[in-house]
């Protein structure tokens, strides 16, 4: 099928209540009938891999369900524990690299997302709510946080990679903010200053650099936390980060 976004979108408003923090959630982002269609092919898709980047170690692997397709390799993933003593990012989470593996499992409406967030329409979509025409390109990955994963304070710049806006599609059914996998933004003083909960058929977006995390998500969650991330992106120097 083809993805769209919803008809029912007023940019104008979006755009005014982006200037004021920098950062929004945006309800309904998505037809029903796209977000549906997205939201099924995430469940039912059986190739994540997990992806590590804690206490000193960094791999990935691919699944097969939730255990390591090779056997012998379960027990990395059940070592993986992230040291609450470092400052630098790290992480535990379910992938599918969408930009780095175009032709996998092809056919399915999570094959057709880079695609989509690259068409006229979205491009259109976020340089209007945003205000920025320098944004020239997303790209994408589907994520999958289970009971346990985590993403750590950072801000997202990166040397080189040009990113403007950092985005969250959450394709996440039924979610409780006391589940975890809240996307959380650290105030100056420490504090946490905003949260977006996991949400169906919601994006959030915010500028980079801006300091966030994903907070675990619990081990009593009864579901995952489902989303499409990535950056929105230019095809020119931005400043410190290029």
């Amino acid at each position: 099928m083809t993805l769209r976004l919803s008809p029912l979108l007023d940019v104008a408003a979006l755009h005014g209540a982006f200037a004021t923090r920098r950062r929004l959630h945006i309800p309904g982002v998505l037809a029903p009938e796209s977000a549906e269609a997205l939201t099924a092919a995430m469940e039912a898709f059986d190739g994540w891999k997990v992806s590590v980047s804690a206490g000193g170690e960094a791999f990935e692997l691919p699944l097969a369900g939730r255990l390591a397709a090779e056997p012998g390799k379960q027990a990395w993933i059940d070592q993986a524990r992230v040291d609450g003593d470092q400052p630098r990012m790290q992480y535990i989470f379910d992938t599918r690299r969408l930009d780095l593996e175009p032709g996998d499992a092809p056919g399915d409406a999570v094959g057709e997302v880079l695609a989509f967030l690259n068409s006229p329409e979205f491009i259109a979509f976020v340089r209007g709510v945003t205000g920025d025409d320098r944004i020239d390109f997303a790209d994408a990955q589907a994520t999958r946080y289970r009971p346990g994963h985590v993403l750590t304070g950072h801000d997202d710049a990166s040397a080189g990679k040009n990113r403007l806006y950092a985005y969250v599609l959450n394709l996440t059914r039924d979610w409780r903010a006391d589940w975890g996998g809240v996307l959380a933004f650290e105030g100056a003083d420490g504090h946490i200053e905003a949260g977006f909960a996991p949400a169906f058929n919601a994006l959030n977006l915010f500028a980079v650099p801006m300091r966030h995390a994903v907070t675990q998500v619990a081990s009593f969650a009864p579901r995952d936390r489902l989303s499409i991330t990535g950056w929105l992106r230019s095809r020119q120097p931005v400043g410190p980060q290029a």
